[in-house]
């Protein structure tokens, strides 16, 4: 084991049941380009062969700690004892089933200036169903390091920066410790750095803890992350517009649990938004933000302030997304196709009412009643027509076909999951 000084960045992985994916997670961290690393693997009791594996990898290098655990804590309990033992200057942490790019720590390295900055964010390459794209965090944290928001493994974080201001998981949260421990670190920092050019590649799986549809555990566990956050900022001395800027985010994450729940605890749901609203210091502010960006902003506000739980959850309910996209059609064509004709294509319609913008057509592969097959339009060689996305369930899929047929985003078809 090389002496502690020398060691630049410790990587956390916690482990529990990654037998399919540790290989592939640790061949990343062994073949870094930064050589001055301690990988510290922590063994949550897992059942499967992810024990034999790790110590495999630690026979071959001296690097690799493995601290296993002999009680089942959960990922953040993992996570603080692997910051317990972390030697190095910068702590990092990695899911065992993503992995991150061979120079990814030795580029984020090289922006900390001596150890003069207290965080370094890399990008992120997010892959579901086989479709990868990246994340567009980057450009916005250049300017303002309160936009940092998510993907808080794809950063370095100074270690006696998190020592000095006590920043760990919180450890009696199912969901959202890791949005608090990046709340906390981002309040905090004296500067954040974003590199471009290298990535973490975070696997979505269809069964992960941040699934579509979550229990009530998983809801009560990420409405408590948002009320200690709204608590937390209350506390900081931050400035209105950044208190704004991350109260709204959470705040907008909070409703939108609502489509992620079951319909029983829906109720529930629509008395901790209110609860959120109310504890906002800056309410005006926040108005602001929901006129801006949601078109039923007044209904809202009036449910909100007269404490109308029902109305909320009726209103809710008749949505299917209240966070629909303004659309950007930034060349105007001869003809706009929207493709798909379900909730979301309502969005669709009233922006194009709004802009004066008159729909050709509606596309559907199964070219259902009042469509026509999308197949017939891609093949075309002239490209005088837009095709306006409006499905986010299926963006991504859409998406790729668009992409294949050799349209631009932007310039040939829009998506509500914009790149840009």
């Amino acid at each position: 084991m090389r002496k502690s000084k020398e060691i630049k960045v410790s990587v956390i992985v916690p482990v529990y049941n990654g037998e399919k994916w540790l290989n592939r997670c640790l061949q990343s961290l062994v073949n870094q380009t930064l050589e001055e690393i301690q990988i510290i693997c922590v063994n949550d009791c897992s059942t499967d062969n992810s024990l034999a594996i790790l110590q495999q990898y630690a026979e071959k290098d001296k690097r690799i700690i493995i601290k296993d655990l002999k009680k089942n804590g959960g990922e953040s309990v993992a996570r603080n004892n692997g910051l317990k033992i972390a030697k190095g200057e910068y702590v990092a942490f990695v899911d065992q089933d993503d992995y991150v790019d061979l120079n990814f720590y030795e580029e984020l390295h090289k922006q900390t200036k001596n150890g003069k900055i207290d965080m370094v964010r890399g990008g992120t390459k997010t892959k579901s169903n086989g479709i990868e794209k990246i994340d567009n965090l980057n450009p916005k944290i250049i300017t303002n390091k309160f936009y940092f928001f998510h993907f808080w493994w794809s950063a370095i974080y100074k270690n006696s920066f998190l020592r000095k201001n006590k920043i760990k998981l919180r450890e009696n949260f199912i969901l959202g410790a890791d949005i608090i421990f990046l709340v906390e670190s981002v309040v905090n920092a004296n500067k954040l750095i974003s590199v471009n050019n290298v990535f973490y590649h975070w696997i979505r799986r269809a069964n992960s803890s941040y699934s579509k549809i979550l229990n009530f555990k998983k809801i009560n566990s990420l409405f408590k992350m948002c009320f200690y956050v709204s608590d937390y900022l209350s506390k900081k001395k931050i400035d209105k517009d950044n208190y704004t800027l991350v109260y709204y985010n959470y705040f907008k994450y909070s409703m939108s649990l609502f489509y992620r729940s079951e319909a029983k605890k829906r109720i529930f749901i629509c008395e901790n938004i209110i609860k959120l609203y109310k504890k906002c210091k800056y309410k005006y502010l926040l108005e602001k933000k929901l006129r801006e960006n949601i078109q039923s902003y007044k209904e809202l506000l009036f449910f909100f302030n007269s404490n109308d739980k029902i109305g909320l959850f009726t209103h809710l309910r008749s949505k299917s997304d209240i966070f629909y996209p303004e659309i950007k059609l930034n060349n105007q064509r001869i003809y706009i196709y929207v493709w798909g004709k379900g909730k979301d294509s309502e969005y669709v319609i009233e922006q194009c009412k709004k802009n004066n913008w008159n729909i050709t057509a509606f596309l559907d592969s199964s070219e259902k009643e009042g469509t026509i097959s999308p197949q017939k339009i891609l093949k075309r060689k002239d490209k005088n027509y837009f095709i306006i996305i409006s499905s986010r369930r299926f963006c991504s899929e859409i998406t790729e076909i668009c992409e294949n047929a050799g349209l631009k985003e932007g310039q040939d078809f829009w998506s509500p999951i914009c790149k840009t």
